[in-house]
């Protein structure tokens, strides 16, 4: 229906039903929006780094070579460890166990030569990591390098405190570069790596079907070519459906090509490679990533010219389950040369990191986001501040979608950067996570099972030696609890006379209030309106509106009074538009308290606390709501970790709102009649010691009544707490 056509309908004549689901018509008219005094947009909050945590002692020289988190929650951290005299390469691993914050002490896989050979660490679905390496056994000192490679691994049971024995995947009298490994839920584990011998090159896999079984004949993946080919390093995926996937680059017949190759999990083998790029284009440097959605990704870059000049990142996508890649597309003036790494998060937004360099400012660390909604590249972001360096950074992406960059940074030192992307917002500055005062710094990153960065980097300790050291993020303390102000874990009232009096009654935990500090030279006609932690200081906050409409956040302090002149920030202007104003705890799933606000036309607003300790812009949630003489907000009542909304109407029924987490309440549900009789109805947080949210009521003789929460959207019968109540002109 047209809205001209809406706005032509009667309230009165809509059923009261549909007008409090929120979903009624139109006003003719509506309010101007309270002014805010901040801009929509601020940046999203982190909780601080802790210091970080040595796990060697500086003696040696030592450099990360991966950082993973086990689908068991287990951090695992590689290195390389060489003497000072380079006698020889020690590679080296650390634990930190699942729910601890302490690093195991640093075990050694194997020694060798000399310190030749990629090394990385592998997930598997079972809870296990597995360490895969190449050695060169014919090594010798002094840089000698020799024909003859290893391809080894490791392996770290779930739940295991040792690792295995080393064994060998592959021997070759050649050359082995660039190799991978993955793992299957199954227990299959594939192989590839590039062989390299005098001029050319070759790309091999083999096959371990299951634990205990023998390594398959290696076999060549690469398509054969008459006259010389190089492949690149390969690029290796496993996904869920049980399908292997190889990217590389190919060089053959005067040109470069972007080529995959799929190996399902029946056995049948490997395909014929397929090549993904633009035929008539040179290409390199492919990254492959399997997103958490189950979208294979793959970015790779193109030469704008046959005879030189810029390049582009490309970027091209499959489905969970499909071996056919999508249409490629350029990323968003994203240019790196191939300097870049990839990860996909768990609603599909790819987001890349790379390095590149810009005239006049030198090398810089990069970023952009392509929405999965959209289907949209952002802008490209300038993360560092000093110069960058081409091939150390990293990126992880946590479950909850947030991402988290590391980067080496130059300055009066190379120090270990970071930024992180909270809620869409990229951190207003990097942090430095290295505490090195010269040399250099180079570090990796991942994200744990609670969804916090950990990085790990070697940082300089002298001219020739190095110290890993590890950090991640940590609340200073935990988060208030719903309602609590005086810091105790238990629900609070707070009580304003007409005298000007705030006063905090404070819950005991047996389902009482007593009196807690006390404030004066409040005006008589605030409104005073109870949050949680606007400011991120983990006291909850006090919102109160003058008699000139201006709203000012005030800062709670865990236990002390809030007064008129402490601590506080002017939210904005114009709020006396409104007749009603309410927290009901969390309402958009961020884990943030937001506000809701009521016009006595009856229209409903979401305010929704930005992360940066005020409001963001006011959206439209409802209509209707001029039916009700009391809004109030009570916190979680149903056990679903969402606010929820309480709707008193003329007649004295009570209604339920279950807030979605979208920032919408869902239809009303009907508690029960007759409270009619109470001339306040208040929220207290759990003043029980239950865990559920409970509700207080005061009837016209100033009698104050608990109702104690269910957990389950209902309350128990009503118990008197005591009288003397009516001395308070606002109970919230």
């Amino acid at each position: 229906m047209p809205r001209s056509a809406l706005l032509r309908h009667s309230v009165a004549a809509v059923a009261a039903a549909t007008l409090l689901a929120g979903i009624g018509p139109l006003s003719s008219t509506a309010a101007a929006a309270p002014v805010l005094s901040t801009p929509a947009g601020a940046a999203a909050s982190l909780d601080p780094w802790a210091a970080s945590a040595a796990l060697t002692d500086g003696t040696a020289i030592q450099y990360v070579l991966d950082v993973r988190t086990a689908k068991n929650g287990a951090v695992v951290t590689l290195w390389n460890r060489i003497p000072g005299d380079h006698s020889k390469r020690e590679l080296v691993v650390s634990v930190r166990p699942a729910g601890s914050g302490t690093w195991g002490a640093p075990h050694v896989l194997t020694t060798t030569a000399y310190e030749r050979g990629n090394a990385e660490l592998v997930v598997s679905a079972d809870g296990s990591v597995t360490a895969a390496w190449v050695e060169y056994p014919n090594d010798i000192l002094n840089y000698q390098e020799k024909p003859g490679a290893v391809f080894r691994m490791a392996v770290l049971a779930a739940g295991a405190t040792t690792w295995s024995t080393p064994v060998d995947i592959v021997t070759d009298p050649d050359n082995i570069q660039g190799g991978k490994l993955v793992g299957s839920p199954s227990g299959t584990l594939v192989a590839v790596w590039r062989r390299n011998s005098e001029r050319s090159s070759a790309l091999y896999s083999s096959v371990r079907e299951a634990p205990g079984q023998a390594w398959s004949e290696p076999a060549r993946l690469d398509e054969e070519l008459a006259d010389m080919e190089i492949v690149s390093d390969p690029e290796l995926v496993y996904s869920d459906q049980g399908t292997a996937t190889v990217a590389f680059t190919q060089y053959g017949a005067g040109s470069y090509a972007i080529k995959v190759a799929d190996r399902a999990h029946d056995g049948t083998g490997w395909t014929k490679p397929v090549t993904v790029s633009d035929p008539n284009a040179d290409t390199s440097n492919p990254t492959l990533t399997l997103g958490q959605d189950g979208r294979s990704t793959l970015v790779w870059t193109t030469l704008e010219s046959p005879e030189g000049g810029g390049t582009t990142e490309v970027f091209a996508q499959r489905p969970a389950g499909s071996l056919v890649w999508g249409a490629q597309e350029p990323i968003n003036g994203f240019a790196t040369g191939g300097w870049r790494k990839v990860a996909v998060g768990p609603e599909g937004d790819v987001t890349v990191l790379g390095v590149a360099y810009a005239e006049g400012s030198g090398f810089r660390a990069l970023t952009a986001t392509r929405s999965a909604a959209t289907g949209n590249w952002s802008a490209v972001k300038t993360l560092s501040t000093g110069s960058a360096t081409e091939d150390q950074f990293d990126l992880a992406v946590g479950s909850d979608g947030s991402a988290h960059a590391v980067w080496s940074q130059s300055g009066s030192s190379r120090k270990t950067m970071t930024s992180s992307r909270v809620n869409g917002v990229w951190s207003a500055a990097p942090t430095a996570l290295s505490t090195n005062t010269s040399g250099y710094a180079i570090g990796q990153i991942t994200v744990g099972a609670d969804n916090r960065p950990v990085a790990v980097w070697a940082q300089s300790t002298g001219d020739f030696t190095t110290q890993v050291r590890a950090a991640t993020t940590a609340p200073v303390k935990p988060l208030p609890k719903w309602r609590d102000f005086s810091g105790d874990g238990k629900g609070d009232l707070l009580a304003l006379t007409s005298g000007g009096t705030l006063t905090v009654r404070t819950g005991s935990g047996a389902g009482g209030l007593g009196t807690g500090a006390s404030a004066t030279g409040w005006p008589a006609t605030s409104m005073v309106v109870p949050i949680g932690d606007l400011s991120g200081d983990r006291c909850n906050d006090l919102l109160v509106r003058n008699s000139a409409g201006v709203l000012t956040r005030y800062d709670g302090s865990c236990g002390k009074a809030f007064s008129p002149s402490g601590t506080r920030l002017t939210i904005g202007s114009g709020w006396n538009i409104y007749n009603a104003l309410t927290s009901p705890g969390d309402l958009t799933g961020d884990g943030r308290t937001d506000l809701v606000a009521r016009t006595p036309a009856g229209e409903l607003w979401l305010y929704a606390d930005n992360g940066a300790g005020k409001l963001a812009p006011r959206v439209k949630i409802g209509n209707g709501w001029q039916i009700y003489n009391t809004v109030i907000g009570v916190g979680d009542l149903n056990g679903d970790k969402f606010g929820d909304l309480l709707a008193r109407d003329t007649a004295g029924v009570l209604w339920r709102y279950n807030g979605t987490g979208k920032g919408t309440f869902a239809t009303r549900v009907k508690v029960g009649g007759g409270w009619q009789i109470y001339n306040t109805l208040a929220t207290v947080g759990d003043i029980t010691a239950d865990g559920k949210a409970d509700l207080v009521a005061r009837d016209t003789a100033g009698v104050l009544w608990r109702y104690n929460g269910t957990g389950a959207g209902t309350f128990a019968g009503r118990v008197r707490i005591g009288g003397g109540w009516q001395m308070y002109k606002t109970l919230s």
